[in-house]
């Protein structure tokens, strides 16, 4: 039997307990769930004190130290980003994907949808592997609205809820957050609980490229929920060393399907490469 345990530091820390299957040969993708806020805004004083901003253009994003998170993993407690160092993937299958960590990526596709200016008002826009909700929270301040999509439900009660609280005004809570809605679980069965009528004309997506066996859900997701003349944007390494996938990898899968037309619209010019890829629908 494995024990998360996800605490805030700080004068009052909050956690949560989750017990999942820790011995079982089989993975067992965790369900798809609509996640609703609890008690996070009662919390937002204390998570408060846990966040930092960051600068976009003319956004200001507001989030809560990820690093100050702890997990607790067959009764070791560590930091989540040291136990993803150790595992040599940022992920335990099927029962952690990475969403403490705030990844490159994530900023690059923020920055590029800035720089350019990309229109999300009155959007539909899926931030999917959303993690920390940095990319969806962006698109939420620009008037779009947003699904946030996370494999965990910890950490979207815990940490993506919280980030989203921390960059609405106060009095505007309840009635803002109307915006938003978060679903946990495998890409899968997500897609699968999803009315067939959801379509999104945006899809923000970064660091999920990772792991070649998940290919082909996240391109089924792709095929069944964007808008015909929507529009994907996938930020990623150009090779994940050490896991398997990449960019290149990724581009072939999609290519395969002849349902969709790829573009490379940035790249690094140094040290890790990274790129965004865009992705449209083909008729």
């Amino acid at each position: 039997m494995t024990t998360f345990k996800f605490n805030f530091s700080g004068p009052e820390p909050d956690h949560i307990e989750v017990q999942t299957k820790g011995n079982d040969k089989k993975t067992e993708w965790l369900k798809s769930e609509n996640v609703e806020i609890t008690d996070q805004i009662e919390n937002l004083d204390i998570i408060a004190k846990q966040a930092k901003m960051f600068t976009c253009g003319d956004v200001e994003i507001g989030h809560v130290l990820t690093n100050a998170l702890s997990i607790q993993f067959n009764d070791v407690e560590e930091n989540a980003i040291e136990l993803a160092e150790k595992e040599h993937s940022d992920l335990v299958t099927g029962k952690y994907e990475g969403g403490l960590k705030i990844w490159e990526c994530t900023y690059d596709l923020v920055d590029f949808v800035e720089k350019n200016k990309i229109d999300l008002e009155d959007k539909h826009v899926l931030d999917l592997g959303c993690g920390t909700g940095i990319l969806g929270i962006y698109a939420w301040l620009k008037k779009a609205k947003v699904t946030f999509q996370d494999y965990n439900k910890e950490i979207l009660e815990h940490v993506t809820i919280p980030n989203v609280l921390l960059n609405m005004e106060e009095e505007d809570n309840m009635k803002e957050i109307q915006r938003c809605t978060f679903y946990s679980g495998d890409w899968k069965l997500f897609n699968d609980m999803l009315s067939s009528e959801k379509k999104y004309d945006v899809i923000l997506t970064s660091e999920t490229i990772y792991n070649l066996n998940n290919y082909d859900k996240l391109i089924k997701l792709f095929e069944d929920r964007l808008n015909d003349d929507g529009i994907v944007y996938v930020a990623a390494k150009t090779y994940y060393f050490g896991v398997g996938g990449g960019m290149r990898q990724f581009e072939k899968a999609i290519s395969g399907t002849g349902k969709f037309k790829t573009e490379i619209v940035w790249k690094t010019s140094s040290g890790i490469q990274r790129e965004i890829l865009t992705i449209k629908k083909s008729f």
